[in-house]
C-alpha cells in the first residue's frame, strides 16, 4: 500500500507508537527480554488499535462495524505486493473461501504440497476474514508446503453461533469430497481458535471422519470469562472490553452453552491437537484449562505456551524469532499429521 493512501488516522498511531516505543526503551529497556525494537513497536501500535479508545462499549453501528472490518482486511494488502502464492476463490457449497498455494519464486507456478490446511480466521466472531489473514497463510503455505484452504464464515452480530460452525462443517465436507480426511488438518486462530474446537465436536457428532489433526492458536475458548484474564500489559487484546462482541456471538443460546465456549464441550475422541498460545497473552489460561480437559478425556494435545509472546505469536514470523519458531512448531504438525 503506497503511504499516501495509508489513513491519515493510522500514520498517527504509527508515530504515537514509534514514540511510546522510544521513549519507554530509552527509560527502561525493552518491555520484553527477547522484543525487538521493531516487534515492541508493532506491539504498541496494536494495543492502541485495540485499546480502550478502539474498544466500543456496545456493538457498533453498521456502518462503524463495517469501517471496522476493512481497517483489518487491510492487513492483507502488504500479502499481496509481496506475491509469494497463488491464490483462487471457491464457493464450498456457499461458503465463499480462498486456495492458498506456496508459489515459486519468479514464476507463477505452485510448489509442491502435502496435505490442506482448512484455516479459521480470527477476529472476535465480528471481524477478519481471509483478506485479514491473507498473510498468515502465505507464511503458513510456505513453511508448511501445504495447501491452506481459508473461508470466510459468516459473522456476527448479523449471523450468531451456531451459523459459523455450520459453514465450518460445510466447508471440511466439501473438502472430503476430494481429499481423504488423513490430508485435513483444521486450523483457527483467537476465535477462530475456538472455532476449531466447536467444529470437531460438529464434525464427530454428525459421525463425519476426523480430520489427521488440528492446530489452535491463542484460542479463545471461554466467553464466559470464568478463565481469568491474565495482566494486560503486554498484549493487544483486553478480555473486559469484549462483552459486546460476546453477547452478540452467543445470542440466545447463552455463553455457557458449549458450542459458544467449547471449553465447556464433551472434548472426547477429538483427534490429536497443537495448541499454541503466548506466555504473556491476557487468555493463555484457556489454553491451558483446554488441553487439561482434552488430555482428562483421553486425547493427545501438545500445550505450547512460548516465553514473552502475546496473542496469535506467529502471525508475526517477519518481526519475532520466537514467532518464526511458533510458525515452524505449527507448519511441523501439518507436515507430520498429514504424512500418511
Amino acid at each position: 500500500m503506497a503511504l499516501t493512501r495509508i489513513p491519515r488516522r493510522t500514520l498517527e498511531q504509527i508515530g504515537n507508537a514509534t514514540w511510546r516505543t522510544t521513549v519507554r526503551r530509552l527509560r527502561r529497556g525493552p518491555a520484553r527480554p527477547s522484543w525487538s525494537f521493531r516487534y515492541e513497536a508493532l506491539v504498541e501500535l496494536l494495543r492502541i488499535q485495540f485499546g480502550v479508545d478502539a474498544s466500543p462499549q456496545a456493538i457498533p453501528t453498521p456502518r462503524a462495524l463495517a469501517r471496522m472490518r476493512k481497517s483489518m482486511d487491510a492487513v492483507g494488502a502488504r500479502e499481496v505486493k509481496r506475491d509469494r502464492t497463488v491464490r483462487e476463490k471457491l464457493e464450498l457449497r456457499g461458503v465463499p473461501a480462498l486456495r492458498v498455494l506456496p508459489k515459486r519464486h519468479g514464476t507463477t507456478e505452485p510448489l509442491p504440497t502435502q496435505g490442506t490446511v482448512l484455516y479459521l480466521h480470527g477476529g472476535g466472531y465480528a471481524l477478519g476474514s481471509t483478506r485479514s489473514h491473507l498473510g498468515l497463510f502465505a507464511s503458513l503455505a510456505h513453511t508448511a508446503h501445504t495447501e491452506v484452504v481459508g473461508i470466510d464464515y459468516r459473522l456476527a452480530p448479523e449471523h450468531p453461533c451456531p451459523a459459523g460452525i455450520e459453514d465450518a462443517r460445510t466447508a471440511y465436507e466439501v473438502l472430503l469430497e476430494n481429499r481423504r480426511p488423513e490430508e485435513i488438518v483444521i486450523a483457527g486462530d483467537s476465535a477462530g481458535g475456538g472455532l476449531t474446537a466447536a467444529t470437531l465436536c460438529a464434525i464427530r457428532d454428525a459421525g463425519l471422519p476426523m480430520p489427521a489433526g488440528a492446530a489452535l492458536l491463542s484460542p479463545w475458548l471461554d466467553l464466559t470469562h470464568d478463565s481469568p484474564a491474565k495482566s494486560t500489559r503486554y498484549d493487544f487484546i483486553f478480555p473486559e472490553r469484549s462483552v459486546p462482541f460476546r453477547e452478540a456471538y452467543g445470542a440466545t443460546l447463552g455463553l455457557d452453552d458449549p458450542r459458544v465456549s467449547p471449553v465447556n464441550a464433551d472434548l472426547s475422541n477429538l483427534p490429536p491437537l497443537l495448541v499454541l498460545a503466548g506466555a504473556v497473552e491476557a487468555i493463555a489460561d484457556d489454553s491451558a484449562r483446554f488441553a487439561e480437559r482434552v488430555r482428562a478425556h483421553g486425547g493427545q494435545v501438545e500445550l505450547v505456551i512460548e516465553p514473552d509472546e502475546i496473542h496469535v505469536y506467529p502471525m508475526f514470523s517477519d518481526v519475532s524469532p520466537r514467532a518464526q519458531s511458533g510458525l515452524a512448531k505449527l507448519a511441523r504438525f501439518v507436515r507430520t499429521r498429514t504424512a500418511g
